[in-house]
């Protein structure tokens, strides 16, 4: 391309009189770079795409839910032009050995999405690390089903024991059902009977139910959701629903879907994950085959989050965040400012859209004054306020109270705008301060912030501007997060850091997560939580001077 541009301008000049000069050329061989570069990229753009939608999610479902996701499978290729497939069917426990073996093994072409009937099955593949990301779906209960022109009386498991006559099945250990019979008949000490009694321990509840149309059992405890899917296929029902396995109805089974660890497809898999999971597109298909669907996101093919962050956190996790909006497909617009500015802003926001979705604070006194807009929180990480302190400044300084009085140029955050200029004044205007104060304050009615205060020459909105202007010589000290100058390790060496107190849980500010109870996407937020609450993010906010959750 370069060799094309290059004879286009010789073409140009070539046969004038005289010389050009070498300005003009460049000027112009500039122009068609940029140019084709620009046309370059408007077809790299739909390129881009066109690969994204033809990544291949293949699914591992278990047996009993097929029906509603091989529906929402149809709907969403139709609609996207996507290539989602359901590869295996089987019982739950016999898909998570599956996947299990091919994550250990490293296999390629597995699964990219598992479906299973027993959230259990998932949540401890979570913790081996097979799982990345969960997603809860819908709810089941397990019952006995006879055919529907059936009389046999069958009250619970132990009245289908009692009578001789009545064949019934099981499903194996491997299923999540089977493992749900076996768990209330052992707590009605009935276990050893029924495993003697039961005619088949089928592997999955559909070979279960196709043994009772047939006629082959006379009762299965299998799904309701099953009697359900199968009474839909024919012009006739064929099966009902004799009793539940547990009379008192708290035996359920939660389904739930996971995104393999391991897949290649992680952004479509998650995306198609959002779809069948939205309460507009999967609700629908789950019910009508008789699923109690639990409550998801709204569908958008790209949500739009606003995420608003205290300052303190950008170089922890800025990347992460980023990396999260590029996994999941979606666009994240966070806001790094001041706390105090953040909470004016909220108060402020008239379009309900623009409202943040999650609000990760520098101190619960922040998300206090917002609470009423968002869910309980969740304790993030804590951060010492200190005294940082210039190795350059003209005299000694160790404590808060030998900058009253003195000459030295003092840096502090405006306590309406930061949680860090908030604390700073809760702390310097206190009772432990006032109590350990050495020294004759002027006027006798200031408080250490007030003397402190009335010397200092900047007023920042964040700790990370009193730090450049302590390194730049600007400022001798600053009151500033520790965290503000672990961030970068040149600064430990310009600098003092001591202490505001004695006891360090009164300079201690708490960082705390919420999710707005407004979102649309709360379930997306959690996975937000989730991913910045990995261990290598924990890591980070160490690295970078946070202390744990609870941390004195």
């Amino acid at each position: 391309m370069k060799n094309q541009i290059s004879r286009l301008v010789d073409s140009t000049l070539t046969n004038r009189a005289g010389k050009v000069s070498g300005v003009l050329v460049t000027f112009i061989f500039s122009g068609l770079l940029i140019l084709t570069l620009l046309v370059l990229a408007f077809q790299l753009r739909p390129d881009a795409l066109l690969e994204t939608s033809r990544q291949t999610v293949r699914i591992y479902c278990a047996a009993g839910i097929a029906k509603p996701v091989e529906d929402i499978v149809t709907s969403y290729n139709a609609q996207y032009g996507t290539d989602v497939e359901i590869v295996r069917t089987g019982g739950s426990g016999e898909l998570a050995g599956q996947i299990k073996t091919e994550y250990e093994t490293g296999l390629l072409g597995g699964a990219d999405v598992y479906i299973t009937a027993d959230d259990r099955l998932l949540d401890k593949a979570y913790q081996a690390g097979v799982i990345a990301e969960r997603f809860p779906v819908a709810e089941q209960r397990p019952v006995i089903a006879v055919p529907l022109s059936s009389e046999i009386p069958i009250a619970g498991l132990e009245e289908m024991l009692l009578d001789p006559e009545v064949k019934f099945g099981i499903a194996s250990e491997r299923a999540a059902v089977g493992k749900l019979v076996r768990g209330v008949a052992s707590n009605l000490n009935i276990l050893d009977q029924l495993e003697e009694r039961k005619a088949t321990d089928a592997e999955n509840v559909m070979t279960l139910a196709q043994a009772l149309v047939a006629g082959s059992l006379d009762a299965a405890v299998i799904w309701d959701t099953t009697v359900s899917q199968l009474n839909q296929i024919g012009p006739e029902p064929v099966l009902k629903i004799a009793a539940l396995v547990d009379a008192r109805d708290e035996t359920k089974s939660e389904i739930a879907l996971g995104i393999i660890s391991t897949t290649k497809s992680p952004t479509a898999s998650l995306q198609f994950a959002r779809f069948l999971t939205a309460n507009q597109t999967g609700q629908p298909a789950f019910e009508s085959y008789g699923f109690s669907f639990l409550a998801g996101d709204d569908w958008e093919q790209v949500p739009e989050i606003h995420l608003y962050c205290g300052s303190m956190f950008t170089p922890v996790i800025e990347t992460a965040v980023r990396e999260f909006a590029t996994r999941e497909g979606v666009n994240i617009y966070p806001r790094w400012e001041g706390c105090g500015k953040l909470v004016a802003a909220m108060r402020s926001i008239e379009d309900e859209n623009l409202f943040p979705d999650a609000y990760l604070a520098c101190d619960g006194s922040f998300l206090l004054q917002v609470q009423e807009y968002f869910n309980d929180p969740v304790e993030v990480s804590r951060n010492e306020i200190v005294l940082a302190v210039s190795k350059t400044a003209p005299s000694n300084v160790a404590s808060p109270f030998a900058l009253a009085n003195s000459n030295l140029r003092i840096g502090i955050c405006d306590p309406e705008f930061s949680a860090l200029g908030f604390l700073t004044r809760e702390i310097l205007s206190g009772d432990t301060a006032a109590a350990g104060n050495p020294v004759d304050i002027s006027p006798a009615t200031d408080s250490l912030y007030q003397s402190i205060e009335r010397q200092a020459v900047v007023k920042a909105d964040v700790g990370p501007t009193l730090i450049s202007q302590l390194v730049a010589g600007g400022l001798d000290a600053a009151f500033v997060y520790r965290s503000n100058l672990v961030a970068d390790p040149k600064t430990l060496q310009t600098v003092n850091v001591y202490s505001l107190t004695g006891d360090t849980t009164v300079s201690m500010a708490t960082q705390p997560w919420a999710i707005s109870k407004s979102t649309r996407n709360p379930a997306l937020m959690q996975r937000l939580y989730n991913w910045l609450d990995r261990a290598e993010i924990k890591s980070e906010f160490k690295e970078k001077g946070f202390l744990d959750p609870g941390t004195k």
